[in-house]
């Protein structure tokens, strides 16, 4: 969880996410891999301060009405943040960097390691599926 409050309605969050996920279709009209990379990097980093600020509307109980459409949407963008991190080969560590003040939470679900780690237990659940019919 980050240790920053982001003061913001779900409204607002869903606003910041549409904006945010425009700047992947962006992204991907470039040519210049230097550029993608660039921007990969930048809409990453907001993205992550986007999925805090709505794990933060997750947990408030005054916005529990919200939490299914909320928790769709984290979802979303947390999928859009390891496809941007894979697509254009963005180094987490470069982020973290940009993390002085400490404000975003973990990244390390993000990475390569524990992205293997869900495909293993997703080809398990399929296996297991197959066993049952």
């Amino acid at each position: 969880m980050s240790s920053s409050t982001y003061d913001i309605t779900p409204q607002s969050v869903m606003h910041w996410a549409n904006s945010e996920l425009e700047h992947v279709g962006r992204i991907t009209s470039m040519k210049d891999k230097n550029l993608q990379y660039s921007y990969a990097q930048s809409t990453i980093n907001g993205m992550a301060h986007l999925k805090d600020a709505i794990f933060q509307l997750v947990n408030d109980p005054e916005y529990k009405r919200y939490k299914p459409d909320l928790l769709v949407l984290h979802g979303k963008v947390i999928r859009t943040m390891k496809h941007l991190i894979k697509d254009y080969r963005v180094d987490l560590n470069e982020i973290r960097a940009f993390n002085t003040r400490k404000v975003l939470s973990d990244l390390s679900y993000l990475t390569k390691k524990n992205r293997n780690t869900a495909k293993k237990s997703s080809k398990r659940k399929k296996a297991t599926q197959r066993r049952r019919r």
